[in-house]
């Protein structure tokens, strides 16, 4: 069953006293983002995990929205990139 987009959530949790993060996501792209980071899952399917994340991971939690270029932005953009491959 697909989890509709307006449903679909992250929730990451720091347990003081376990001193591990704990990730419920129903959202698909940190599903697959975490997944090699989980150590004890508690429930894994297609549209959701939650577990804790093992010792050995040094990742980020950090996420944001990816920003939107106007077209004069992108063309900026594009004319430092070339500047910087011609030096």
């Amino acid at each position: 069953m697909k989890i509709p987009r307006s449903e679909q959530e992250t929730i990451v949790i720091y347990d003081v006293e376990v001193g591990k993060w704990h990730i419920d996501t129903t959202y698909p792209p940190h599903i697959r983002k975490y997944l090699p980071a989980m150590g004890k899952i508690d429930e894994k399917t297609q549209d959701r995990l939650a577990g804790w994340i093992s010792d050995e991971f040094s990742g980020s939690f950090m996420t944001r929205r990816r920003k939107t270029l106007t077209d004069e932005q992108r063309q900026r953009v594009r004319e430092q990139l070339r500047k910087r491959q011609e030096q």
